[in-house]
């Protein structure tokens, strides 16, 4: 592939074949946001672009106006990530994610770099839970529907020893004898901090994430909670 355009950087989220020698790309770059593209004739190439993978960091360059451009020009941006085992389960959850969650071409570079982040830091962590956690309150930070870990839907400051019902659109309320799935506000607060220290508090903070995103994802299932099995990180 050859051409002028401006290189930027990007990651590749998704890809299938398109017709016989060709892939259709789901990126997320730095300076366009998602963006579908398709590499013409890569899959005919002698040496193919091997590097055009989820995790590795990429230059590319984009030609077009429609809603599916065209890669015109691709280079690794540095070395690939080792992602393996969980790790690499979890980099699918966060892709799946970003396809699910985010709007074409609508830039958001520090969520890209917040992505960047969250593959390095998933390449060297053994428990992979702070990793998740840190990157899905960014991700909805970024987006703009960020929660509320600091205060109640009152206003009032949460209280560490109470505990608390989520209303995932008016936030954290006292709970009440009756009341399910509550969590601790000790629990809010470390997710505020990114300092899941305890099981407990991994344990909360994830059910809490997993019911506040699949209201914003309307009930639409992640395949990539699939690959997780019983011990289930997202």
């Amino acid at each position: 592939m050859a051409g002028a355009d401006p290189l930027i950087s990007a990651y590749v989220l998704h890809s299938r074949r398109y017709r016989d020698s060709s892939l259709l790309l789901e990126l997320l770059t730095r300076e366009r946001g998602r963006v579908a593209c398709i590499a013409r004739g890569v899959l005919r190439a002698k040496r193919p672009d091997t590097f055009l993978q989820p995790f590795q960091a990429l230059q590319v360059g984009l030609r077009g106006r429609a809603d599916v451009l065209t890669l015109t020009t691709a280079e690794a941006g540095g070395l690939p990530l080792s992602l393996s085992g969980r790790q690499l389960y979890c980099g699918f959850y966060l892709n799946e994610l970003l396809q699910h969650m985010t709007a074409r071409q609508d830039p958001a570079p520090a969520l890209f770099d917040d992505y960047a982040e969250a593959l390095g830091n998933l390449q060297q962590a053994d428990d992979v839970e702070p990793v998740l956690r840190r990157f899905e309150v960014g991700l909805l930070l970024q987006l703009g529907i960020g929660l509320n870990l600091t205060h109640d839907a009152a206003g009032d400051p949460i209280d560490p020893g109470q505990r608390y019902g989520y209303d995932v659109p008016a936030g954290a309320v006292p709970a009440v004898s009756d009341m399910a799935d509550t969590v601790s506000g000790s629990t809010l607060l470390a997710l505020h901090n990114n300092k899941l220290d305890s099981d407990g508090a991994r344990r909360e903070a994830r059910l809490l994430m997993r019911r506040v995103l699949n209201y914003h994802l309307d009930g639409r299932p992640l395949k990539s909670r699939e690959l997780f099995g019983t011990g289930r990180s997202s």
